[in-house]
């Protein structure tokens, strides 16, 4: 009984412990060591099968305030010692994008189904201007501004997550500077072999993808176009498929595009 009650408070000591450190850590100010430590554990908590967890996400408003707070404060532009690389710089982006939408979704009514139709005419994302890197921005400029035109890598559309059932799935962590091209890479090789996200009619010799490579299509240009961006992420029956479809030089086939589907991207069925 004696060794039972004193594992027991081992235990309990051990489990009072690790609250007070993750409290501590909780409370902590946000700094450029710690943020994105700070929001990928928000991300992994409601980040799930493909989707976000909004509710969860409304649980945890008062720290992704937090974390928005200081990406408004903080950036490439506002403390550019601290963005000195160009991962660096990628990085803050896309993480700022995603959180953005984030925030705003769960600022919306629970309500909202469809972020398009939340604020009519795109406002959700041309209309509505946020703090980021000391600027008042939209998410519009922040894609084709900020991200688009400057970094002019493909892999950015894999980790841009607008909300949308159509967009490809929000990644459950932060993106970090240090192994940002192996997570935009995996993320890329994911999307690809998914197998609803490319489909190959080789009798048709047609493949058929997500709007989003008509909109920005010439974002993969530099590697050859759609066809060759996507070959140069599929896996061995993908990638056989593909040349079998469009040929050697990937320019043989005809590329079909679905509607996209702007509905909320939930972890959950809505009602």
């Amino acid at each position: 009984m004696k060794q039972q009650a004193t594992a027991a408070t081992v235990c309990l000591a051990a489990s009072m412990v690790s609250a007070v450190a993750g409290a501590q850590v909780a409370d902590a100010p946000l700094t450029t060591a710690n943020v994105w430590t700070r929001y990928g554990a928000l991300l992994r908590a409601v980040v799930r099968r493909g989707g976000v967890d909004y509710a969860g996400v409304r649980e945890r408003l008062g720290e992704l305030r937090l974390i928005h707070a200081w990406l408004g404060e903080h950036g490439p532009t506002a403390t550019p010692a601290a963005f000195a690389s160009a991962n660096a710089r990628k990085a803050y982006w896309l993480n700022a994008y995603n959180a953005t939408v984030l925030l705003g979704v769960a600022e919306a009514p629970a309500t909202m189904r469809n972020v398009m139709t939340y604020l009519p005419d795109g406002g959700f994302f041309r209309a509505r201007h946020w703090r980021l890197d000391g600027r008042e921005l939209t998410l519009d400029a922040v894609e084709n501004r900020e991200v688009r035109p400057v970094f002019r890598d493909p892999r950015v559309h894999m980790a841009l997550n607008c909300g949308a059932r159509s967009c490809p799935p929000l990644y459950d962590g932060a993106y970090v500077p240090g192994a940002l091209d192996r997570q935009l890479d995996a993320l890329a090789r994911g999307y690809v072999n998914a197998a609803s996200n490319v489909a190959v009619d080789e009798a048709a010799r047609a493949v058929r993808v997500a709007q989003i490579f008509e909109w920005f299509r010439d974002d993969f240009a530099g590697a050859g176009g759609v066809v060759a961006w996507l070959r140069s992420y599929a896996a061995p029956t993908l990638r056989a498929a593909l040349e079998a479809a469009c040929g050697a030089d990937a320019g043989a086939c005809t590329v079909r595009y679905r509607r996209y589907d702007w509905s909320l991207n939930s972890a959950t069925p809505t009602p």
